[in-house]
């Protein structure tokens, strides 16, 4: 917990940036994108690694270009965020389709909610609004988000929004209350923010991973589905929702099982955009 006077900074530097990054013209903001990224991917060497040795894993060719390319997306995604965080719905709907809506829909009907699993691919944070706009009560977990200076009012601008942020401190209890409310959780199951977690197959390694969707999906009744964002072009991105398994077909499975079946399909969304995958630590076998 930061002190009150340095969290009120964190919020002033995050309008001021928010303010900045939504008044730049598209090139501008593409200039200081390609610029940041050259810097980070020059610097950090260990971040280069990472990648390269991550979508290698997902099967695509590691070049430099492509590596570079993910470093880019990924401060077009930061510098979007806080650009789209004074923009309105239909600004943010004009952006973006949605493929297997009725499927989320369908899944909702049920009344115990959704959990929605996804990876970093594409721009997420950005489909997280596009879900929001639609009229979705989503729910996120999430850690410390760009600094400790700056979490605070990330937080506090995606609540402004409607969009409840869950904290890995946070009681296991405000999930299932979100599910019992039929709410949409979304967990980003190739983060670091889980405890504990099973060791499974993944891209052919061994490697420990969240156990949280099976075990919530048993908690809470809620069917398990998968999502990942892609960017199309300028303006132009994707949601791709699909049905995984309801809560019976978990039930039904141990709970190893259960999960390899889901990390199957985490495994194809990633293989799929292996270009946009913005995973900076070494994933498989970690």
């Amino acid at each position: 917990m930061l002190p009150k006077t340095v969290e009120d900074i964190g919020k002033l530097a995050f309008r001021l940036i928010s303010a900045l990054a939504n008044a730049a013209p598209v090139r501008v903001r593409g200039g200081v994108a390609g610029v940041c990224a050259c810097i980070d991917y020059v610097i950090f060497r260990a971040k280069r690694r990472n990648v390269a040795e991550n979508i290698a894993a997902a099967g695509l060719p590691a070049t430099p270009g492509r590596v570079f390319g993910i470093f880019r997306l990924h401060v077009t995604n930061v510098i979007e965020m806080f650009a789209s965080s004074v923009w309105e719905n239909d600004t943010i709907l004009g952006w973006w389709k949605l493929d297997g809506r009725d499927e989320l829909d369908q899944a909702l009907a049920g009344g115990k909610g959704v959990i929605l699993v996804s990876v970093h691919t594409g721009s997420w944070e950005l489909g997280a609004r596009c879900l929001q706009a639609l009229g979705y009560s989503l729910h996120v977990v999430a850690g410390v988000q760009m600094n400790r200076l700056l979490t605070g009012a990330v937080r506090e601008a995606k609540e402004k929004r409607g969009i409840e942020v869950i904290g890995p401190d946070d009681s296991y209890r405000k999930l299932l209350k979100a599910l019992a409310s039929n709410g949409v959780v979304v967990l980003l199951v190739d983060g670091n923010i889980y405890t504990g977690g099973v060791e499974l197959p993944f891209f052919g390694k061994a490697t420990r991973l969240p156990d949280g969707p099976a075990r919530l999906s048993r908690t809470s009744g809620a069917p398990v589905l998968g999502v990942y964002c892609r960017r199309m072009g300028n303006k132009e991105h994707k949601l791709h929702v699909e049905h995984i398994m309801n809560a019976r077909e978990i039930e039904l499975l141990s709970e190893r099982d259960a999960l390899v079946r889901i990390y199957g399909a985490v495994e194809r969304f990633i293989a799929h955009n292996a270009d946009q995958w913005c995973m900076f630590r070494r994933l498989q076998g970690a």
